[in-house]
């Protein structure tokens, strides 16, 4: 197994103990556009998660100071809070799956490879 398909995989896998700061360094420290091009995608989907949760906290302190409905503002704070819930577990799916895919993918595979 070559140096590149662990560091490919180890980037979307990193969700899970690092989940910032190990893209950011393999992104960095790389030497092959490939690998860069996998820590890139691995930490967008790793932020992506932090922003939504960071609107949430917003639109919920927005609307709470705005209205004087307790309602209003639960039922959109609720319904923020699901949908950034939902979008957090399917780009973890995304990168467990991506993470496999990489581990397995053969060297001379392009369509995995490339970065397009």
């Amino acid at each position: 197994m070559s140096d590149q398909k662990i560091l490919n995989a180890l980037s979307y896998f990193s969700l899970f103990f690092a989940p910032f700061i190990v893209p950011i360094a393999i992104w960095i420290f790389s030497g092959t556009e490939n690998t860069k091009h996998h820590a890139k995608v691995a930490l967008f989907t790793h932020i992506l998660p932090t922003i939504g949760g960071i609107i949430t906290a917003l639109s919920i302190g927005v609307v709470g100071f705005s209205t004087n409905s307790a309602n209003a503002t639960g039922f959109i704070g609720l319904g923020l809070i699901v949908a950034v819930g939902i979008m957090t577990v399917i780009l973890a799916i995304f990168n467990i799956i991506r993470g496999i895919q990489a581990l397995m993918a053969k060297e001379d595979n392009p369509l995995f490879n490339s970065i397009d």
